[in-house]
């Protein structure tokens, strides 16, 4: 920071001052921090508050979780901007016009707290933004079971798995106003393996069989993203199934047991007769 009415430092003087190990402690904010997250190789761009008006310089600085502050860049009213020796060399640009500090892309080890300081007669802090990265979030995958066959129904188990910290949420036609997008997917791939993973999601549905396929939806997302698979579930009709022709078989038996029944007793009535 420049000394009040004397000279200026020189700007290689000043960047090897900002770009020193910066100071212990935890950041000066006006407010509670504003959670901003974001997917690691994205961009990032943060807005300070409205500044003072009468500002000299501003600082961008970023507060490491492990209590170390780290100046990222200085800007002045004159519109010159020092960028010092960090962690962010190369990826950070100012935008003059609203302030911004913007990092392109953004490292899994950007987490922390980033915030503004401007400087008039005093040190002015702005509101703190807490960002934190995560992983982005890939297509989940889907694999089906039939459980069980029952009374010409299926009971299906489909299982949705994907890797990370994520949150799963279900969605299937019919079951309610959230609809289920197209294209309509094909046939399931797959069955569900012996071992189920642990980070993982199950649905359980029952069809009848021949019925036309129910279109579920799998949604996978975490604070900063979201992916999703859909798949349709079926329940097959089996060739020579037994179980389709038991009532048909226990009509006929019956039918033919009381044709028996009725045929002994006429030709017993008419044995009598003779």
């Amino acid at each position: 920071m420049s000394p009040r009415g004397g000279r200026r430092c020189p700007p290689a003087l000043l960047a090897l001052l900002l770009g020193l190990a910066g100071s212990r402690g935890s950041p000066e904010c006006q407010n509670p921090a504003v959670s901003r997250p974001v997917t690691a190789g994205a961009s990032l761009c943060l807005v300070p508050e409205k500044p003072p008006w009468e500002w000299t310089e501003m600082h961008w600085k970023w507060y490491i979780n492990s209590g170390e502050q780290q100046w990222i860049l200085t800007a002045r009213r004159d519109r010159s901007v020092s960028y010092p020796r960090s962690p962010f060399h190369g990826r950070v640009k100012f935008h003059p016009g609203n302030l911004s500090l913007c990092i392109s892309p953004v490292l899994r080890d950007d987490n922390g707290v980033y915030w503004a300081e401007f400087e008039n007669s005093r040190v002015i802090p702005s509101r703190c933004i807490r960002v934190s990265v995560w992983d982005p979030v890939p297509r989940p995958e889907l694999k089906s079971q039939i459980l069980q066959r029952d009374r010409g129904r299926c009971h299906l188990s489909l299982l949705c798995s994907s890797p990370g910290n994520v949150s799963y949420s279900w969605a299937c036609a019919g079951d309610g106003p959230e609809p289920v997008p197209e294209p309509v997917p094909g046939q399931i791939p797959g069955q569900i393996p012996g071992q189920i993973p642990d980070n993982s999601s199950r649905l359980l549905r029952s069809l009848p069989e021949g019925a036309d396929p129910q279109i579920c939806l799998c949604n996978v997302s975490n604070p900063a993203g979201w992916s999703a698979a859909r798949a349709a579930l079926t329940c097959p009709v089996i060739p020579g199934n037994f179980s389709l022709w038991r009532p048909v078989v226990v009509a006929v038996a019956e039918g033919l047991i009381l044709l028996f029944v009725g045929f002994s007793c006429w030709w017993r009535e008419n044995s009598r007769e003779g």
